[in-house]
């Protein structure tokens, strides 16, 4: 069994060409497709020169509707996000995401940035906090349209897995990829830019969760598609 690589990406050319290597040398991966989400840099074209499947978004529309129509385009059962800006990825750490739930009997495994420089007390309460929320996960495909549509946008979408999936009793592998960090959103946008996304990205996983938890009734619904 393969499992199909799936990178939404917005304005990540100085990034995303590693990210794609490490996904096409992969020994468990046959499809890797790029969501352009609205990208007005060099992204789509890097990604078609790398040997990816680009899947352009007419506009911006963020990153749970990205995915969406990653796995919409998807061909395996079997899916692997990715971050476009990953930096340090290797084969080691697909190897270490995908092997749960190809060999394993795992639903989902989530994998979690390296913060071993905060020493390890604080990079396993890092590992804790920011797995629900982390975009590098494996999951199986079948999962992904029972979770409700309206879930699925924006920085809804990690929060959203992640409840649907303690809800339904999924089994899933939580883990640390040493070695694996990503840009900050200061560093990508400039400071004031950065800034405001990313606490527009925590006030919607404040939000989500909150709302999520307000609504113990959900269960899994067909809705996804």
């Amino acid at each position: 069994m393969k499992a199909t690589a799936i990178i939404p990406a917005y304005n990540e050319e100085k990034t995303i060409e590693n990210v794609l290597r490490v996904a096409k040398e992969s020994q468990f991966v046959d499809e890797v497709i790029v969501v352009d989400d609205g990208s007005f840099d060099n992204t789509a074209e890097i990604a078609k020169t790398n040997g990816a499947r680009v899947v352009k978004m007419e506009k911006n529309s963020g990153k749970g509707q990205a995915l969406d129509r990653g796995v919409k385009s998807a061909n395996n059962e079997v899916l692997l996000f990715l971050d476009a800006d990953l930096i340090g990825l290797e084969q080691r750490h697909l190897d270490f995401l995908l092997g749960p739930v190809l060999d394993k009997g795992y639903d989902m495994s989530v994998g979690a940035i390296d913060r071993s420089q905060l020493g390890s007390f604080l990079n396993n309460i890092f590992q804790r906090t920011e797995s629900p929320f982390s975009g590098i996960r494996a999951i199986k495909r079948d999962f992904w349209f029972k979770i409700p549509k309206k879930y699925k946008r924006d920085f809804y979408i990690e929060s959203a897995i992640t409840y649907f999936a303690k809800k339904n009793n999924l089994k899933v592998c939580p883990l640390v990829l040493y070695g694996v960090s990503h840009v900050t959103k200061e560093n990508k946008r400039g400071f004031w830019a950065g800034t405001k996304a990313r606490w527009k990205m925590n006030f919607q996983i404040v939000f989500i969760n909150i709302a999520l938890r307000l609504k113990k009734q959900h269960g899994f619904s067909n809705s996804g598609n």
